[in-house]
């Protein structure tokens, strides 16, 4: 009898240069299944057999959520800035509940982006609509995944700043357009694009380790999958 995983993991994210797609997976799909690897002692990723994966793209979160937008509310109205990581997150709790596997772990990424400015409200903001969002959906295995202020921050800590004062990374700003923007001094460091299979090779490595990771919005999605493990009663000693 084939062997079944223990959880399906969920994911969807902003495109294919994060979590990527069913047929190309991303780098931040590569970090959540490292996590799941090292947690459960088995890959999900490495093991496209199991099934045990399925990305939803933006398109289809936002057709989900335009179906249940018709439905009657029955969560608290969400401020405009953050209304749409709300229905996002329960769009994605929604298509995991029609996959009815069991022990199903839904993994919502999105960049935190905001200025200088607008810094540690709005992502906090962004984090409570998605758990706000899972939650009116009665689905209690989401999980926010929102890098502060975007993704490239996790892996400059990693590669460039050898896990060390990676908080200050967060107070850069989230607009690629500016001055020194973080994209750009990823690109500076690496002296090439961080191509979606350039920066899946160095997690396969080792050289970006999520685990190594410590920054608010990185041990926030970390706490958050562990306590979702433990509710499982899935999560192993290391």
């Amino acid at each position: 009898m084939a062997w079944s995983p223990v959880i399906f993991l969920v994911l969807s994210g902003e495109g294919k240069t994060d979590i990527g797609t069913q047929d190309a997976i991303g780098p931040m799909t590569k970090l959540i299944d490292s996590l799941i690897e090292k947690h459960l002692g088995y890959s999900i990723v490495k093991r496209p057999d199991l099934k045990g994966l399925k990305i939803f793209s933006e398109a289809e979160l936002g057709m989900r959520a335009k179906q249940l937008r018709k439905l009657p509310l029955r969560g608290k109205k969400q401020a405009v800035e953050t209304g749409l990581f709300y229905q996002n997150a329960r769009a994605l709790a929604s298509l995991a509940r029609d996959l009815k596997e069991e022990d199903v772990i839904a993994v919502l990424f999105r960049d935190g982006d905001g200025t200088a400015s607008s810094r540690q409200t709005l992502w906090q903001n962004k984090m409570q609509s998605m758990l706000n969002g899972f939650e009116v959906e009665q689905f209690s295995t989401g999980v926010p995944m929102v890098p502060k202020p975007k993704s490239e921050a996790w892996v400059l800590c990693a590669l460039r700043d050898g896990y060390e004062h990676c908080h200050r990374l967060e107070d850069e700003s989230g607009n690629d357009q500016s001055p020194n923007s973080l994209k750009s001094q990823l690109k500076k460091y690496l002296g090439e694009e961080p191509t979606t299979d350039l920066l899946n090779e160095k997690i396969e490595n080792g050289e970006i380790d999520i685990d190594r990771i410590d920054m608010p919005s990185a041990n926030s999605f970390k706490t958050r999958l562990n306590d979702v493990l433990t509710d499982l009663g899935l999560l192993i000693s290391k």
